[in-house]
């Protein structure tokens, strides 16, 4: 939380449109570090899952971008409930505090950036 809450403030001094590109731009990287702990995994199955989901998550970046800002916060929130799917449906070896830390930025940031968007 205190990693989102400290990088939404850039998005309040940036122009709107800006903050929009930086936010799309970095929830493919975001989506991406899931491909990076697949790789470590080794397995193929769960690299074809991970490329897969950060894959949606790309689109939903570029959509955010050429359709629709607000897909952008939106799909932050859905990579939340995608990293509380490792903790029961998808066991990609990753550190476990990683879970729980990626999901509260995700939520986190979706929440700021919507208030900040909106005002």
């Amino acid at each position: 939380m205190i990693l989102a809450l400290a990088s939404l403030p850039l998005h309040i001094w940036l122009p709107l449109v800006a903050s929009q590109q930086l936010a799309a731009v970095l929830l493919g990287v975001v989506a991406g570090i899931y491909v990076g702990f697949a790789v470590v995994d080794g397995r193929l199955a769960i690299f074809g899952i991970e490329t897969a989901v950060a894959t949606a998550f790309l689109a939903a970046a570029v959509a955010g971008l050429w359709v629709s800002p607000w897909v952008v916060p939106a799909a932050y929130a859905a990579h939340g409930v995608w990293d509380m799917a490792h903790h029961r449906h998808v066991n990609t070896a990753m550190p476990r505090w990683y879970i729980p830390f990626c999901a509260v930025f995700d939520w986190t940031f979706a929440a700021g950036l919507a208030a900040i968007w909106s005002a």
